[in-house]
């Protein structure tokens, strides 16, 4: 499952985009909530502040959290 990105759509936030952490993942979840019905905190741990660190869109980091929640779930 993936989340539908348009083409040509930024990988990470613009210097305009200062979310805290908190906040960022307040994001995140609430995409994952949307799209798969479960709550980011329900799923495997991720590199969540790596990617914050990394300036990565919150809709990026909720199709790797969904993309590694799936495998997880093929390969155990």
């Amino acid at each position: 499952m993936r989340i539908n990105i348009p083409a040509g759509a930024p990988k990470v936030m613009d210097e305009k985009d200062q979310p805290t952490f908190e906040q960022w993942m307040e994001r995140i979840d609430g995409l994952v909530m949307h799209h798969a019905s479960v709550s980011i905190y329900d799923l495997p741990d991720c590199s969540y502040y790596d990617w914050y660190n990394q300036r990565l869109t919150p809709v990026r980091a909720a199709n790797r959290v969904l993309v590694m929640a799936t495998e997880d779930l093929i390969y155990s």
